[in-house]
């Protein structure tokens, strides 16, 4: 038996200490819910059409109707009649009406909606018409910056451990977080915030590290999902503030403030993982979390159990304990290097549907806030089957058939367009399939890697999943082309990581790989 499964025995699975540890990040995890989506509503941007001096009118967008009607040509959007968002009719001495009248881009500003918002990023220095692709290119880099975030702070917390990781991004989503609500210009917001991101990612997959070593395979099902149920939360949550708080600024600037509390008390409360202690060869620090674990599980650990099974560990494999491990590490050895093509292409397709159908919830015909607050709630929801679901088939089934649902649905949504209420209903399944495999993947990645690469694994992983979230706003772009475009794009690349899913080990009720070699025999007859 191994040092962590002897440790494990003697400690129980889900103990006083694992369940202390699984409160404090579970109550991390909404912070980043609310950090990974409330670009949504920073970056909104409601109906506009162009501003038109005419002092004292009044009407929709400070307009009446007549002056609307003089003004602002009419466009033909899905059948329906509605004033042109970018165009304006010349001013001339001459009478024409209809299409004898000829147009213009908006040459004094524009006048925006603000039932919904009041002020936004996009409001604020006009990302639309022939600007509308800053607006998208910020998307973008925000999700360059959860990219680079990712595989970073994987990188760290395998090389100087998790806990350390995890406090420095704390007080990097901070600091940058007060900053970007104080930003001046438009470049200055997009670094900051990609950065917030960054931060933010980085916190949230040390927490996900932390919880799978801590706890027994019998749970650790459930505490991710935990985690991930956190995280649902948090999307729901920035929908309500978002409704409270509608000006940019001032909602990222709570945003950020909400990150004080767990950077206080964090960096005494929560312990570094044992298991990355003794894999790093760093007994006598795992040596104090363990007693303190024994003590509050109220269990009694020899000491040998600690160190002679140590030494034991470092004669069953060739690899030293002391080795820093890098993203090469990943594609040495070749079950090890399978395993993390098929979840990078899964998380790749994974993310850029998942935001793909989240980001056109607030696009959907009601209130945004409303969609948006009930699509996240239902993910909620879904999590408690999901748990079940995976506790019974495991995680392959799960994750593999809810995404062919999602490609399914996004499918039958793209050619249901003339029935919008159809194809809303599509989309919403669509969004519920791709929640449930999302979150089963945020359960079962931390499990598929070895200790000594977890995080950067699930930082790889994460790296290539944004590349396709980076897309995510030009794929929906498509449907200048052709309207259903994005939604078959998006029902395709489900049908391809279906397949990518299946090639990957099952995890459920197996001992997590500590070593390179450990990998290469993990899963394999499962």
């Amino acid at each position: 038996m191994k040092t962590h499964d002897q440790l494990q025995h003697y400690l129980g699975d889900f103990g006083t200490f694992q369940k202390f540890i699984t409160l404090l990040v579970v109550l991390l995890s909404p912070l980043w819910g609310v950090t990974g989506i409330s670009m949504t509503f920073l970056m909104a941007t409601p109906e506009h059409h162009c501003r038109v001096h005419e002092p004292g009118s009044s009407g929709e967008h400070g307009l009446s109707p007549e002056s609307l009607n003089h003004s602002i040509p009419l466009e033909n959007l899905d059948g329906r009649s509605v004033y042109s968002s970018c165009l304006m009719y010349v001013q001339t001495n001459e009478t024409k009406t209809g299409e004898n009248r000829s147009t213009t881009p908006c040459i004094h500003g524009y006048e925006y909606d603000r039932t919904y918002y009041h002020r936004t990023i996009a409001t604020e220095h006009d990302l639309v018409c022939e600007r509308t692709w800053l607006n998208e290119m910020g998307k973008s880099v925000f999700f360059v910056g959860l990219s680079l975030g990712g595989i970073v702070s994987g990188i760290a917390t395998d090389r100087f451990g998790r806990h350390p990781t995890l406090i420095v991004c704390l007080f990097l989503h901070l600091v940058l977080g007060i900053g970007t609500s104080f930003a001046s210009n438009f470049a200055t917001f997009v670094i900051l915030r990609a950065m917030v991101g960054a931060a933010g990612v980085g916190y949230y997959f040390c927490s996900m590290v932390i919880a799978a070593e801590i706890v027994g395979p019998s749970k650790r099902n459930a505490v991710g999902m935990a985690i991930v149920t956190g995280g649902s939360f948090g999307f729901a949550f920035s929908g309500f503030l978002a409704y409270l708080i509608r000006d940019w600024w001032k909602l990222q600037l709570a945003q950020a403030l909400m990150t004080a509390p767990f950077l206080m008390y964090y960096w005494w409360l929560l312990s570094e993982s044992p298991r990355w202690l003794l894999t790093n060869n760093r007994v006598d620090e795992a040596k104090a979390v363990i007693q303190m674990a024994a003590k509050m599980n109220k269990v009694v650990i020899p000491d040998d159990a600690i160190f002679g099974e140590t030494e034991k560990l470092s004669n069953e494999t060739e690899e030293d304990p002391s080795r820093k491990y890098g993203v090469l590490d990943l594609f040495k050895k070749p079950r090890l290097r399978k395993i993390t093509i098929a979840t990078c292409v899964t998380w790749f397709t994974e993310v850029c549907v998942y935001y793909g159908l989240i980001l056109g919830s607030v696009e959907l015909a009601g209130d945004p806030y409303l969609n948006f607050i009930l699509g996240c709630s239902l993910e909620v929801v879904l999590n408690a089957v999901t748990l079940a679901a995976m506790e019974r088939w495991g995680r392959k089934p799960v994750i593999g058939g809810s995404i062919l649902v999602a490609g399914t649905c996004s499918m039958a949504s793209a050619m249901t367009r003339v029935f919008p209420k159809v194809s809303r209903g599509f989309a919403m399944v669509g969004r519920s399939g791709i929640g449930i495999s999302f979150c089963s993947l945020m359960v079962y990645t931390p499990e598929v890697f070895p200790t000594v690469v977890r995080g950067t694994g699930l930082g790889l992983a994460n790296m290539c999943s944004r590349l396709g979230s980076v897309l995510t706003p030009f794929v929906s772009l498509l449907g200048d082309v052709w309207q259903p475009l994005p939604m078959v794009t998006f029902g395709t690349l489900c049908f391809v990581a279906s397949l990518a899913i299946y090639t990957l080990p099952e995890t459920l009720g197996v001992p997590l790989p500590d070593t390179l070699e450990d990998s290469e025999n993990f899963g394999r007859y499962v």
